[in-house]
């Protein structure tokens, strides 16, 4: 399916087998932005539980989180296979 392989997509799915219904109840992002206007850099931290999954920075606010949701999906992925 087209967008399978989108890394906020992926942790959702992944949220959603653990979580259920309940999964965004157990999610929380901190995004925000530092510096010159014509040269931002976008800082993206995913938090499960209220515990860092993933942090990320990007030029664009769409990067860091999706970089951030790619380290969080790895995370919580090799978290489950033990």
């Amino acid at each position: 399916m087209p967008g399978d392989d989108h890394p906020r997509q992926k942790l959702n799915n992944e949220l959603q087998k653990i979580y259920g219904p309940s999964a965004q109840d157990h999610v929380r992002w901190e995004v925000y932005s530092q510096g010159p206007p014509n040269n931002l850099i976008w800082h993206a931290t995913v938090y499960i539980d209220d515990m860092n999954y993933g942090h990320a920075s990007s030029r664009t606010r769409g990067g860091a989180q999706d970089e951030a949701a790619g380290k969080a999906y790895d995370f919580l992925r090799r978290e489950r296979s033990r």
